[in-house]
């Protein structure tokens, strides 16, 4: 991990406005001096580290595994301040948002708070309410933005979620309820509007807990209230909810399980619904996956209370199971805020990709048999979609070697490249990758003892670095980061 990169092919896509502090007078129309995003040089920082988030400058919030603390640092690898943090390997444990001046850090401690990316300084806490409005406890609320990512632009909001299934025993709440879902404003710290709270009969599955639409102007949350399947869908810019009751629609779902997960798609009167596919003996269970098209009405009148309750008004539901390509996890979103889906679906004969740019209708298109367990996996693979130009781009390693470039809307390649190849059959891991750093216009893997960069309009390689065994990658919009053991290796985009 330790040697030093000889050189990196700087690639200008995006020109940015700067500023000259000579002094000296400009005349009327003299053009503005510009600067040119360019991937800089590695550097080696000597502990084992994931980038979070960055400030889309030259500020980035990284994780440190062993010492238990976030570290912002800068381009070059220095450290401008630290705070003690619960993190681990897979981030999981800490999750993290650039809004601004500020980055605004969930750490399952109960408490969100906003710091100054300048200094750190605390600029405002959120602490979750006490066991009178959740019998829900701290620790179980995660988090995700309704911008689809780490960065939040104007009217995003935070979103901090139940993620366990049972709450606490002999718990009882204040007349609004057992809250679920809190909506956090980034700018102040506030409730943008009241929480959504379940009753005592309300079940909710574990895990994420609202699924963004593929607009990501409302998100659709799937729950039980006592006997009833219930479906809600939230709208993020007031908070305003529907839910639908769904238990007639589900007497086609066989499995016996009271928990199911839906998905929204481009059309909201279809969601996807998933069966559950997980058995605990069969590793290789998670990548089959059942479905079914979900019809709900598209007017029906949202609720006047914060508490969520299945509507008595009249609704025609409707279900029916499909065998073709559908969305059937969460979606990703690229810098520019389109949607893409993507997972392995595995068949008595072949493995395929299952993937779509969030139509009701996806596709399926050729995978290696090795994808199930090296990308697959109940939830689907983590993987950064990629603009380009109208397109979305979903990169993944190719069924004969390489890597491939698929269209998020139909699943063809726009580009494939030789070479790379997934880690070999023993060694530990998931797929290395992949990230984007779209200022520059590269897509990153780290794979089989191998960092790359490539074009990410043509796939092809652009320069590559020696990455340990067991090299892990984690990468924002402007920071990439090779972990192996106990040091890590970074790059990132400067303005020049």
């Amino acid at each position: 991990m330790k040697r030093i990169w000889a050189a990196v092919m700087a690639v200008s896509l995006v020109a940015l406005s700067g500023c000259s502090n000579d002094g000296a007078e400009k005349s009327e129309g003299t053009p503005s001096p510009t600067t040119t995003p360019t991937l800089a040089d590695p550097v080696e920082l000597d502990y084992y580290a994931s980038v979070i988030t960055d400030n889309g400058s030259d500020l980035a919030l990284v994780g440190d595994v062993m010492s238990q603390k976030l570290r912002v640092v800068d381009a070059k690898g220095d450290e401008k301040w630290s705070i003690d943090s619960n993190v681990n390997e897979d981030d999981s444990a800490t999750e993290a948002y650039s809004a601004g001046e500020n980055v605004i850090v969930h750490d399952y401690s109960g408490t969100t708070t906003a710091y100054s990316w300048a200094d750190g300084q605390k600029v405002w806490s959120f602490e979750l309410p006490d066991a009178a409005s959740s019998c829900r406890p701290a620790q179980s609320f995660g988090s995700q933005s309704t911008s689809g990512g780490d960065r939040l632009g104007e009217g995003d909001l935070i979103l901090l979620e139940n993620t366990w299934m049972n709450p606490e025993e002999n718990c009882e709440t204040s007349a609004e309820g057992d809250a679920v879902v809190y909506a956090i404003d980034p700018e102040t710290g506030k409730e943008a509007w009241p929480a959504l709270s379940v009753d005592a009969d309300g079940e909710t599955f574990g895990g994420q807990l609202i699924q963004l639409a593929p607009d990501r102007k409302s998100g659709v949350m799937s729950w039980m209230d006592g006997g009833e399947s219930v479906v809600t869908r939230v709208t993020f810019e007031d908070g305003s909810h529907v839910s639908v009751p769904i238990t007639e629609a589900r007497e086609i779902d066989d499995t016996g399980a009271d928990y199911f997960t839906v998905y929204p798609t481009t059309d909201p009167k279809t969601l996807t619904y998933v069966y559950g596919s997980m058995d605990g003996d069969d590793p290789m269970s998670s990548a089959v996956t059942r479905a079914a098209k979900l019809t709900v009405p598209a007017d029906v009148k949202p609720s006047e209370s914060d508490a969520l309750a299945a509507t008595d008004q009249s609704v025609d539901v409707s279900m029916e199971d499909t065998f073709d390509a559908v969305c059937s996890t969460e979606l990703s979103f690229t810098a520019d805020g389109n949607p893409a889906c993507l997972q392995t679906q595995l068949f008595a004969s072949a493995v395929k990709y299952q993937g779509s740019d969030g139509a009701a209708d996806g596709w399926y298109a050729d995978a290696p048999e090795a994808a199930v367990a090296r990308i697959g996996g109940l939830g689907g693979p983590r993987w950064e979609p990629v603009d380009h130009g109208d397109q979305t781009l979903v990169v993944v390693p190719a069924a004969d070697g390489g890597i491939a470039a698929l269209d998020a809307a139909d699943g063809k390649p726009v580009w494939t490249t030789d070479g790379l190849r997934m880690r070999e059959e023993g060694q530990t891991g998931g797929w290395g990758g992949q990230g984007a750093l779209p200022d520059v216009g590269l897509v990153v893997v780290t794979d089989n003892k191998k960092t790359t960069f490539f074009d990410a309009k043509t796939g092809k390689p652009v320069s590559d670095h020696p990455a340990g065994d067991y090299a892990d990658l984690s990468s924002s919009q402007r920071f990439v980061i090779a972990t192996n053991e106990d040091t890590s290796t970074m790059w990132a985009v400067v303005d020049k």
